[in-house]
């Protein structure tokens, strides 16, 4: 089979445009377009590499074991669930904090994509108050320009006695003042607030010195992650490690392997998201030679993860 044989079944197998392959092998859309029918001039060599670089590295995505992290239900996310309801019926301010790696932003999402009044942004570290209020003016589909006092006010009018909630993760790079301006956005329109992210949110919203209590007096309940993550640790932590292992293997099932179970705990360090590391390696490996999942693959793994 030579290399256009390969291409086209590639493309009808992916549904791949010429303008995807192109994008994909650092060529243009004409070249390929000519090259499939045959008319390129040019240097066919360095084409016919670039193209079959592409081609294995797709027939490579398709053998390998894939791992994808869906939302799991545990009780740690369940109490998140819970306190995001709260709020938003209650039209009050919320806090999620915790460490890196418990779940924040994908319990964030969950719920933003159950529900159909939620506005869901997620800061970084280039958020001024400015940029918080333009983000959430055009999700609210309202003028964006102005200075800061007249984009909260389009904000106000938009929000108001509309019974929705602002989720707002990575809320701890957002500077006071925009954290205030969300709290006077709260205040006039009645809107519910959800401010999710690293410990030090909390420090921001109290002040060094205690400086902020206007500002922290609004917040009806806070979850602390870690704490709450001791309650239920080792029971979260498996019912999230099966829904990454293979179902079909009976060599990954953690029921009848625990010592599986407990690798990856002590490699992953009860961390979620080194835990997906961690699985989506051992899983991709696990299907060299067809070796399957074991422990002394878990260790083995674990040591290219970065501590």
């Amino acid at each position: 089979m030579n290399v256009i044989e390969k291409l086209n079944r590639l493309m009808a197998r992916k549904r791949y445009t010429q303008s995807k392959v192109a994008a994909n092998t650092g060529l243009s859309a004409a070249t390929i377009s000519q090259y499939l029918k045959g008319t390129y001039t040019g240097n066919i060599d360095n084409v016919e590499a670039a193209i079959n670089n592409f081609i294995t590295r797709e027939e490579d995505k398709e053998k390998s074991r894939e791992v994808k992290a869906n939302f799991v239900k545990t009780q740690l996310a369940s109490k998140c669930l819970t306190l995001l309801r709260n709020t938003h019926l209650d039209a009050d301010i919320g806090v999620i904090y915790g460490s890196a790696g418990l779940g924040k932003s994908m319990v964030l999402r969950q719920y933003a994509n159950s529900y159909k009044d939620v506005i869901l942004i997620e800061a970084d570290p280039g958020y001024t108050t400015k940029v918080l209020l333009q983000e959430l003016c055009e999700r609210l589909g309202v003028n964006k320009r102005g200075n800061i006092h007249e984009l909260s006010e389009n904000c106000i009018t938009a929000l108001h006695d509309t019974g929705w909630v602002v989720l707002i993760d990575e809320a701890e790079l957002l500077p006071y003042r925009a954290l205030e301006a969300m709290r006077r956005i709260h205040d006039r329109s009645g809107a519910g607030v959800v401010l999710a992210g690293m410990p030090r949110l909390l420090l921001n919203l109290k002040g060094r010195r205690g400086e902020y209590a206007q500002l922290y007096s609004r917040v009806g309940m806070a979850l602390d992650l870690d704490k709450e993550k001791a309650k239920h640790e080792r029971a979260d932590f498996d019912r999230i490690l099966a829904s990454l292992l293979p179902a079909d293997d009976d060599e990954s099932n953690i029921d009848t392997h625990p010592g599986l179970a407990d690798a990856f705990y002590k490699a992953s360090k009860g961390n979620y998201r080194r835990l997906f590391k961690l699985a989506r390696g051992v899983v991709r490996a696990s299907g060299i030679g067809d070796q399957g999942i074991s422990v002394a693959l878990v260790e083995e793994y674990s040591s290219m993860l970065i501590n």
